[in-house]
């Protein structure tokens, strides 16, 4: 072995153990005896490009090329500079060129196809890449890249085909078994994207993505304790991770966790303050807690980045509308409606506004959407700050009216179950129905009802063969206006000499109307005909205060009908 050679094979040497500048200096002393050494050229390219000197890496490649121009290898490098170097076009050339004298070489097409990914050019990309895992079957890092490639086109099965091959070659690939996990959480199976995602933190503990899509799974199984501890470790490891918040912040909305959810809507705004998503959450957040004002500038700044915003203009509107400015709560439902004019509850509520004192129509939408976003707060807000006392005398009116005990009772629209808790004690079987599915959410966890139904109390009664000896509907008839259906349906169900107890807001002057709170007010006549009509004995009527009502009593008609004998 010559001198040459010697010096070669010491500097390759200390390039094998990472001593780079050592090795960069020897190299560099080879040349100074031979300036034509093109693979001392070649490896002190490749070494300066590891130091991020890539100018003079492409230096000393381009001088090593021109002594051997058909370097398949050589060539692939120089390309590898120029893509570090952010010249894509030349990359692209180089690489083609490698692949021109060697057209199986795999590790060319992996890196030309990557090249094409960069700049969007999927289906060159797809090409290569394909060329490349032919080319060479186990090359695993050509089948990762694939299958990211199709990920990010949407072809997830043929993605997830891919990761499979990467981790066929190579079990312990953690980012192929991240993959795998994801791609099996947005196909919905559940169990083998928690299987796939607990194997990449068993290797990497701190793998923020695999926290975080651990959450989604357990989010998916309304495991929502679970998810939060997976969204909040998730953060612990990255403070600044935005996915994790946003989820954390959306679970704690979803469990009506608002002050929670507010502590993470206030960092992610901060971030992004002009977010739509973050807004509408946090004004939804702060309407619900009550803060009002706090709601207003959230659902304001939102439209000021989008005007056509219709949830932002409704919860508006019904702001203002609960702080007694009636015009400019018209103003923003006329806007919301605009947006979106099929919405029946913002029509029903816009109708209320403009047209109160007429006849109108029942909405079912806007019952709904009402009791669902109280429900929370519901029975804190009637009986703390309205005094809600219809439930007393609706118990009241029991203890006089009907003989004891109560063999099967049905409470419609029973809500919380407010007055469920005081009829309990005079029922065998009691069942309460309610269109409001958050509302049933709060009566089950007080254990009064024998069965709670989610179901809107028409559809209710006429698909319900069932018979009641009692049938009570408290604060039920203000959001119905039309109530001949009702009468009918209640007269089938309920059995000889059973009972209907009701209330209803006070209509003066018409059968029934529409006021500008959304509720409808009827008549006495108008009930009284009724009751005639579908063979019920007018058995009690008597006027209440059912609550408070800025500082004003809310008065009522509580009304006892019975059963007439055929």
């Amino acid at each position: 072995m010559n001198n040459e050679e010697q010096l070669f094979n010491e500097a390759y040497q200390l390039q094998q153990k990472g001593q780079v500048p050592q090795a960069i200096a020897l190299y560099q002393h080879i040349l100074s005896l031979n300036p034509r050494h093109m693979q001392a050229m070649h490896f002190l390219g490749l070494l300066y490009a590891q130091s991020a000197d890539i100018q003079t890496a492409i230096l000393y490649l381009q001088q090593a090329l021109a002594l051997k121009p058909d370097d398949a290898v050589l060539l692939n490098n120089l390309a590898n500079a120029y893509k570090k170097n952010h010249q894509l076009d030349k990359a692209e050339y180089y690489y083609q060129q490698a692949i021109h004298f060697a057209p199986h070489y795999a590790q060319a097409q992996n890196n030309l196809a990557t090249n094409y990914a960069l700049q969007n050019k999927y289906q060159q990309a797809l090409q290569h890449y394909k060329q490349a895992v032919h080319a060479e079957p186990d090359f695993a890092a050509a089948h990762f890249n694939l299958g990211l490639l199709l990920l990010r086109n949407n072809q997830l099965s043929a993605a997830a085909t891919q990761f499979n091959n990467v981790l066929t070659l190579n079990p312990d690939h953690l980012e192929a078994q991240f993959y795998t996990g994801v791609l099996a959480l947005n196909a919905g199976d559940l169990e083998q994207a928690e299987q796939a995602l607990q194997k990449v933190l068993l290797v990497d503990t701190d793998h923020v993505e695999a926290l975080s899509n651990l959450g989604v799974v357990a989010l998916k199984r309304e495991q929502g304790q679970l998810a939060i501890d997976y969204f909040t470790k998730a953060l612990a490891r990255d403070n600044e991770h935005i996915e994790s918040r946003n989820n954390l912040a959306a679970t704690f909305m979803h469990y009506d966790r608002f002050e929670n959810a507010l502590m993470h809507y206030d960092v992610l705004l901060q971030k992004s303050p002009d977010n739509t998503e973050y807004l509408y959450n946090a004004g939804v957040a702060q309407m619900a807690l009550g803060h009002l004002n706090e709601a207003i500038d959230h659902f304001e700044r939102l439209l000021r980045v989008n005007s056509r915003h219709f949830a932002s203009l409704n919860n508006l509107s019904a702001i203002y509308n609960r702080l007694g400015d009636k015009g400019k709560a018209e103003s923003l439902l006329k806007q919301a409606v605009a947006v979106k004019p099929d919405d029946e509850a913002s029509q029903h509520m816009l109708r209320a506004l403009m047209e109160a004192g007429k006849p109108a129509t029942t909405s079912k939408e806007y019952a709904t959407n009402l009791f669902n976003n109280y429900a929370l707060y519901y029975d804190k807000h009637m009986q703390e700050q309205l005094h809600y006392s219809l439930p007393m005398y609706i118990a009241n009116l029991l203890d006089e009216l009907m003989p004891l005990p109560i063999i099967n009772a049905l409470d419609l629209g029973c809500g919380t179950g407010l007055t469920g808790e005081v009829i309990r004690k005079h029922c065998q079987h009691l069942t309460g129905i309610d269109i409001a599915g958050k509302m049933l959410i709060q009566a089950k966890e007080k254990h009064i009802y024998n069965q709670l139904i989610k179901e809107d109390a028409i559809h209710f009664l006429e698909s319900n063969n069932q018979c009641y000896d009692l049938i009570i509907a408290a604060d039920v008839l203000p959001y119905l206006g039309d109530l001949e259906l009702l009468f009918a349906l209640v007269r089938q169900r309920l059995i000889p000499a059973g009972y209907f107890i009701f209330s209803t807001e006070i209509s003066l002057d018409k059968p029934w109307q529409l006021q500008n709170s959304a509720r409808f007010s009827h008549s006495i006549d108008y009930l009284q005909l009724l009751a005639k009509t579908h063979s019920f004995e007018w058995v009690e009527q008597r006027v209440v205060t059912a609550r408070t009502q800025e500082n004003q009593a809310v008065k009522v008609n509580l009304i006892a009908l019975k059963v007439t004998s055929q």
